[in-house]
């Protein structure tokens, strides 16, 4: 199965930089909801367009936004640029599994929304 680029292990740390990549993933448009989708099990693109209720080319961008950080691999062979066969699978890696079980912690969406909301200038103090 190729995979997406793998810069080192998605180990989850509550320090700046570690928060400031995670909030840099999930603001991209569908990488939580093709990350989801991806999580209950592999799928087509048009399985994947379904279940994250989005267009082909929503999808297409999420995944190679999810490929470049190494969360999920596909058995199509070539470029993650390329139109994909209609038969090509998507599945998450096993860091792709490290980052959903990370973002389905409250305490992360915390983190992430805290300190947006710090960097914004918009404290609630």
């Amino acid at each position: 199965m190729r995979e997406g680029n793998d810069d080192g292990d998605w180990t989850w740390r509550a320090d700046t930089e570690s928060v400031r990549q995670l909030r840099d993933l999930v603001g991209h448009r569908h990488v939580v909801e093709a990350l989801d989708a991806l999580s209950n099990g592999p799928g087509t693109v048009a399985e994947l367009v379904h279940r994250v209720g989005c267009g082909r080319r929503g999808l297409a961008a999420a995944l190679r936004t999810i490929a470049a950080h190494g969360l999920v691999g596909t058995n199509h062979p070539g470029s993650w640029d390329a139109p994909a066969s209609r038969d090509a699978l998507y599945a998450l890696t096993d860091r792709g599994h490290t980052v959903v079980a990370t973002l389905s912690r409250l305490s992360v969406w915390t983190l992430l929304v805290e300190g947006s909301d710090h960097e914004d200038g918009n404290s609630a103090e």
